[in-house]
C-alpha cells in the first residue's frame, strides 16, 4: 500500500515537473531581460562592445529556445547572458573609475605646473 502511495505522489510529481520547468525557465529569462535593460546600453557598447554583444546574444538565444519550448536550455542560455551582463555592469563600472583617475591626474598635473610657476 505504502509502495503505491509513493509511486502516486512520485508519478505525479514527475506529470508536474515539465510545467515548473517552464515557469522557471519564463521566470529566469524575464529577470535575466529586466537585468540587461537595466545595463545603460552607450556606457556598455563603449566600456565592453564585445562582453555586450555576447550578453545580447545569448539573451536572443535564450528567448529562442524558450519560443521553442526548450526549457532548460533557455534557462542555459539565460544564466549565459546573465553572467556576461554582470560581466559588462563591472567593466562598465571600470571605466568609469579608469576616467575618475585620468582626471585626478590631470588635476594634479595640472596644479604641479602651478606650483611651479
Amino acid at each position: 500500500m505504502n509502495k503505491i502511495l509513493v509511486a502516486v505522489l512520485l508519478g505525479g510529481t514527475l506529470l508536474a515537473a515539465p510545467a515548473a520547468f517552464a515557469d522557471e525557465a519564463r521566470d529566469t529569462l524575464l529577470k535575466t531581460e529586466a537585468q540587461i535593460e537595466a545595463l545603460d546600453s552607450a556606457d556598455a557598447a563603449m566600456a565592453a562592445s564585445v562582453d555586450y554583444q555576447e550578453t545580447q546574444l545569448r539573451l536572443q538565444e535564450a528567448r529562442d529556445a524558450e519560443e521553442k519550448g526548450h526549457d532548460e536550455e533557455s534557462i542555459w542560455r539565460s544564466q549565459e547572458a546573465a553572467l556576461h551582463g554582470e560581466i559588462v555592469k563591472e567593466k562598465v563600472k571600470l571605466h568609469a573609475l579608469e576616467r575618475t583617475v585620468t582626471e585626478i591626474k590631470t588635476g594634479i598635473e595640472t596644479l604641479r605646473r602651478e606650483l611651479v610657476s
